[in-house]
C-alpha cells in the first residue's frame, strides 16, 4: 500500500482519491492510501480545518505485525480540526479546536483508514508538530511551541515566559495517544525542529536549527554562527542524553532525519565552511547541503556533500533496508560526492534521488 499526503481547498477529486470530498480550510491536507500496482484508491482520510491545516510529516508505525500496524501524522492546524470520513471507510469523526494562532497536532490511522486518536499541542501563540516517528508502542513527536502551550493538560516549559520566541519540544506517547514523557529545549530567540526519530533501542532522536544559545535538560549550548544544528538523544524513558552542535561560522542547519538501526542520518545545509567530524567540507556556491551519520555518543562518522554553484536542498531523507534515500533539489548542476549531474533544463525543478548503503 502506498500514501501519501496531499493538501488542497474546495472541492477535490479524482483516480487516486475516488468520490469527490470537500474541504473547507485554506488549505486542508488528505492522506490518501492507493493500492501500489493499479493506483486505486483503497481510502482517504480528510485532515479538515475551518481555518488552515497543513500536514508537516508522515511515519509508518515499525517493528509490529501488520494487523497492528498503521501510520502517525503531525502537523499544525487553526481553528476546528476535523479528522476523518465515512466515504471510503467507517472512520468515525475526529475534532479538536485550536487555543489561539495555530496549534500542533498528531494523529494515528490504521492500515484501513480508521482514526485511533487525535492529540492536540499548544496554547495562545504559534505551535507546530513538525515531526513524528513511532516504533512498536512507542509514538515520538517533536515540534516547537510558544509561553503558555500544553500537551495532554502538562505544561510545555518555555526557555522564558515572558520571550514571544519559539522553543522546541519532544515527547512520547504510548500507543492509545497518552503522553509518557515530554522535554523542552530553547534560548533567546527562535528555534525550528527538522524532525525526531527512534531508533532500533527505543532512543528517541531530535534534529533542530538552534540559535546563539540553548539549555537542554539542565546544560548550556553554544552554537559557532548565527545558527547550527542540534542532534539530541532521548533515552527510553525521556532522559537526556548526548547532544551534538554541527555547524561552522555562518547560518548552518538541519533539515531532517532517519535511523539506521541504532544511529541516525541528518540532512542539513551550510554556507562557508563545515567541519563533519574528521572532514572539512567548503561550499562551492551560496549554500550546500549535506548528510552525516551520528552515533549514539554524538559522534559525526561518514559523510556526504551535496555542492554546486546554485541552490542543493536536500528536502526529504528516509530509511530503506539496508541504508537510507535522500531527495535534493537543485538549481544548477549538482556533485554529490564524485557523481556530477547536469543543471535542470529549468532551474525552479531540478531533483535528483540519491540512495547509500547503511554507514
Amino acid at each position: 500500500m502506498l500514501v501519501a499526503t496531499l493538501s488542497a481547498s474546495g472541492a477535490i477529486a479524482g483516480p487516486a482519491i475516488g468520490a469527490p470530498v470537500l474541504l473547507h480550510g485554506e488549505p486542508s491536507a488528505l492522506v490518501v492510501a492507493v493500492d501500489p500496482t493499479t493506483g486505486a484508491p483503497r481510502w482517504r482520510v480528510p485532515f479538515d480545518a475551518a481555518e488552515f491545516v497543513v500536514i508537516t510529516s508522515i511515519a509508518p508505525i515499525e517493528g509490529v505485525p501488520a494487523a497492528g500496524a498503521g501510520f502517525v501524522v503531525g502537523g499544525t492546524f487553526s481553528g476546528t480540526l476535523r479528522v476523518g470520513d465515512t466515504a471510503l471507510s467507517a472512520n468515525a469523526r475526529t475534532v479538536v479546536s485550536s487555543a489561539g494562532r495555530n496549534d500542533g497536532f498528531v494523529a494515528e490511522l490504521t492500515t484501513a483508514g480508521a482514526v485511533r486518536w487525535l492529540v492536540r499541542v499548544g496554547g495562545s501563540g504559534a505551535d507546530s508538530v513538525q515531526g513524528v516517528a513511532a516504533r512498536g508502542d512507542r509514538v515520538a513527536i517533536a515540534g516547537v511551541f510558544t509561553a503558555g502551550a500544553e500537551l495532554l493538560g502538562e505544561p510545555l516549559a518555555a526557555f522564558d515566559e515572558k520571550l514571544p520566541f519559539a522553543d522546541g519540544f519532544v515527547a512520547e506517547l504510548d500507543a492509545s495517544g497518552i503522553r509518557r514523557w515530554q522535554q523542552t529545549f530553547g534560548g533567546k530567540l527562535d528555534d525550528a525542529v527538522a524532525g525526531v526519530a527512534i531508533d532500533s533501542k527505543n532512543r528517541v532522536i531530535v534534529a533542530a536549527t538552534v540559535r546563539d544559545s540553548i539549555r537542554l535538560g539542565g546544560r548550556d549550548l553554544g552554537t559557532r554562527g548565527p545558527a547550527d544544528g542540534l542532534v539530541a538523544w532521548f533515552s527510553a524513558a525521556g532522559e537526556p542524553g548526548s547532544t551534538t552542535i554541527i555547524g561552522g561560522s555562518e547560518f548552518d542547519g538541519l533539515r531532517a532525519i532517519a535511523t539506521v538501526d541504532d544511529r541516525v542520518v541528518v540532512a542539513g545545509f551550510f554556507s562557508g565552511t563545515l567541519a563533519l567530524g574528521k572532514r572539512s567540507l567548503t561550499a562551492s556556491g551560496g549554500a550546500d547541503s549535506f548528510l552525516v551519520d551520528v552515533n549514539a555518543a554524538g559522534e559525526l562518522e561518514t559523510s556526504w556533500h551535496a555542492a554546486g554553484p546554485g541552490r542543493e536542498e536536500i528536502t526529504s531523507l528516509s530509511t530503506v533496508p539496508g541504508g537510507f534515500v535522500a531527495g535534493i533539489a537543485h538549481t544548477a548542476a549538482l556533485t554529490f560526492e564524485q557523481t556530477e549531474l547536469p543543471a535542470p533544463q529549468d532551474p525552479s525543478n531540478g531533483a535528483t534521488l540519491v540512495g547509500r548503503p547503511a554507514p
